[in-house]
């Protein structure tokens, strides 16, 4: 593709969209439009105040390993965006956090973290099977996957045919994965078996976790440094062909044209913006699902465990008569500075309501979900960006053939910014 400089517009400013007007604004002339008053990775953070103690909360919490999640630590890195280890062992519960069946903590020993059993008073046979279970799958799921044994497969699937304990499948790996791809059981048992067995089995387990030490709003600032143009407040109505460029139509009926076009939003917003001359890609995007969720902030102690030693940074609520899990992020856990301020949560998917003056924000989301037709939808996608005359991009955690978190952001501004002609820094 020719090297010379283009112009090029970068709709939406999660993730995705931050991370290719960087890859590209070092080369590239890039305009940002993005609907939200302020870059939309941070647009739900929240400020929390306790005497003395200030801290801006990233919501949703952003949190990485660097095993699963490469390109994105290899980027913040190249950006210098420090990042530090937090503590995210576990606690699973049910019958209103009366009874806690489950839970594990990291060991550090140097740049390992090993998850051990919470306490003795964890260790029963519930939590040994789930245990026994969690060691054969690292043994033997990575190598089913490399023997083509998985494929065609959803996770579900894959673990009652191979008759893991439904201690093991309903009591963990659902209720696990429900939280980290914020979605229903439902939706992650149609999960395909390989997306799963990729990020729990290359060594994800014995990495830590890690998160971006001054928030979400740093990695932003950064992100945004190529970038030449930025308009908030500017949703965008449409985006078609025209002659030789690319235009975009605003709500309030202002104009652009582009000789590129990122469009950087969910693949449901981008079908409502796109034109006819894109059907093929329109009727691939249609087949990426969603799902709704909700994610409050408060200081309610109730949401979890009630002894000290059951409790712990993540904590699982689990209700049989409920679609999805409920987790509560214990964030004096994980931000250094709010080690001694009050109590302070982060709740997806309340169960139990916290109460309502300990409420700091409410935020709802709309993400990606996988299955195995979608998959294949994905896969097409990338092959169609691959066509030599293509002036509309699609870049988002959906497009690639993973779980949708930030590093499949951060691999398709990769893929395009190759495409474009710029190539990725930490792949030199």
């Amino acid at each position: 593709m020719t090297q010379e400089q283009k112009n090029i517009a970068v709709v939406g400013s999660g993730i995705a969209g931050l991370s290719v007007a960087w890859l590209l604004g070092r080369k590239h002339h890039v305009t940002l439009f993005e609907r939200h008053d302020a870059p939309g990775m941070g647009a739900f953070n929240l400020s929390f105040k306790d005497g003395e103690i200030e801290e801006r909360i990233d919501v949703p919490l952003r949190a990485f390993n660097t095993c699963y999640y490469k390109n994105l630590v290899a980027f913040y890195q190249e950006m210098g965006v420090e990042i530090q280890r937090t503590d995210h062992s576990a606690s699973y519960s049910s019958d209103s956090n009366k009874s806690v069946y489950f839970g594990y903590r990291y060991v550090e020993l140097g740049k390992r973290a090993f998850p051990v059993f919470a306490g003795l008073s964890k260790v029963n046979l519930k939590s040994v099977r789930i245990a026994r279970d969690a060691a054969r799958f690292l043994v033997f799921a990575k190598r089913d996957r490399k023997k083509g044994l998985t494929e065609g497969l959803t996770i579900e699937h894959y673990l009652r045919a191979n008759q893991y304990s439904s201690a093991f499948i309903d009591d963990v790996i659902l209720p696990s994965f429900a939280a980290i791809c914020t979605c229903s059981y439902a939706a992650v048992k149609q999960y395909p078996a390989e997306i799963i067995i990729d990020f729990l089995a290359n060594g994800m387990l014995f990495n830590g976790i890690w998160r971006a030490k001054r928030g979400a709003e740093d990695a932003i600032h950064r992100m945004l440094e190529n970038c030449n143009t930025l308009h908030c407040n500017a949703e965008v109505e449409s985006i078609s062909k025209q002659n030789e460029h690319v235009k975009i139509v605003e709500a309030n009926g202002r104009e652009h044209v582009f000789d590129h076009v990122v469009i950087a939003v969910q693949a449901n917003q981008a079908v409502k913006m796109i034109s006819g001359d894109e059907s093929a890609a329109k009727k691939l995007l249609s087949k990426v699902p969603y799902e709704r969720s909700e994610v409050v902030v408060h200081g309610d102690t109730a949401l979890i465990p009630n002894k000290d030693s059951d409790r712990a940074p993540v904590n699982f609520l689990l209700d049989q008569k409920q679609s999805k899990p409920m987790a509560s992020i214990w964030l004096n856990k994980i931000y250094p500075s709010l080690a001694t301020a009050a109590p302070l949560f982060q709740t997806w998917n309340p169960l139990l309501e916290p109460k309502k003056e300990t409420v700091l924000g409410r935020s709802h989301f709309e993400r990606p979900t996988v299955n195995l037709e979608s998959l294949a939808a994905i896969k097409s996608l990338n092959l169609l960006q691959k066509e030599n005359d293509r002036q509309i991009w699609y870049c988002g955690s959906y497009a690639m053939p993973g779980i949708p978190l930030l590093e499949s952001a951060v691999q398709s501004a990769m893929g395009i910014s190759e495409q474009l002609g710029c190539d990725v820094p930490w792949k030199r």
